[in-house]
């Protein structure tokens, strides 16, 4: 027994050992990024969408209520949370998922009534509470479960301080999103490196090929918002499109976490 429990402990440490490098590298980049070329403020042209349409008194409509597709994947997500195919470990990632997609939904909708950046934080804070237990759940299933189950309060409170570091140094004066750029961009690389490059101890690894997938689309919609709008005659706009196909991800990660089952030896 004692000896399983010292292979355990190593195995705790050297996962623990991996984040905090891991995150330090970032924090080093960052600090090198900030060194050479100086603070990155928040582009103000970020807040021009184009659907600028209001309904039943709600201004910017369009991007207001498209998040009901990121607030009813969330829905699904608590509706099969008793079925989801987790371990004891891996429940609170799952968890934190559901409650990160709810609080995402009514962030993206906050800011979408009023853009400026005193709303986006409240807009990318929750997104900070649904990415890292999804890159945990993967990291649990790619690479070590016991990795996975670390990384989970490290990578959503550096995750966090990405947006809260963006909020603060606004206030002194020297306004820099560069460090929340990089966490969003690092964490969306390895989860598309985890699930390209690594195989799984689970099945249903179309589910999350899906959900990468949707995610392109909805960073490519992101950029193209004036185009569509423009293309689709004002009936729809890019960022419109791209809050459904953020429900449609979180949808194939909720039913992945269902239908998956253990590989066999």
């Amino acid at each position: 027994m004692s000896a399983v429990a010292g292979d355990a402990g190593d195995v705790g440490r050297r996962a623990t050992r991996r984040i905090s490098l891991a995150l330090a590298g970032v924090v080093a980049l960052y600090a090198a990024a900030w060194l050479a070329l100086g603070p990155m403020p928040q582009d103000p042209a970020y807040h021009m969408f184009a659907d600028l349409r209001t309904c039943l008194g709600i201004p910017r409509a369009g991007d207001v209520l498209t998040n009901l597709a990121i607030f009813a994947a969330g829905c699904y997500g608590l509706a099969v949370r008793s079925r989801m195919n987790v371990t004891p470990d891996e429940r609170p990632a799952a968890d934190l998922l559901i409650l990160g997609t709810f609080l995402t939904a009514a962030g993206s909708a906050y800011y979408h009534w009023a853009p400026s950046n005193a709303t986006l934080v409240w807009d990318r804070l929750p997104m900070m509470l649904a990415i890292p237990p999804a890159l945990a759940l993967v990291l649990a299933d790619r690479v070590n479960p016991v990795l996975g189950r670390r990384s989970l309060v490290p990578l959503t409170a550096f995750g966090v301080a990405s947006v809260l570091w963006w909020g603060i140094s606004g206030a002194l004066g020297q306004e820099d999103v560069r460090l929340y750029l990089m966490v969003r961009v690092l964490l969306a690389l390895t989860l598309f490196a985890l699930v390209v490059f690594r195989r799984g101890r689970y099945t249903g690894t179309g589910w999350l090929v899906a959900a990468i997938l949707s995610e392109g689309l909805f960073t490519l919609f992101e950029r193209l918002d004036h185009p569509i709008f423009a293309l689709t005659g004002g009936i729809a706009s890019g960022h419109n499109l791209k809050h459904v196909m953020v429900g449609v991800a979180l949808v194939c990660v909720f039913t992945w976490l269902v239908r998956r089952r253990v590989r066999a030896p």
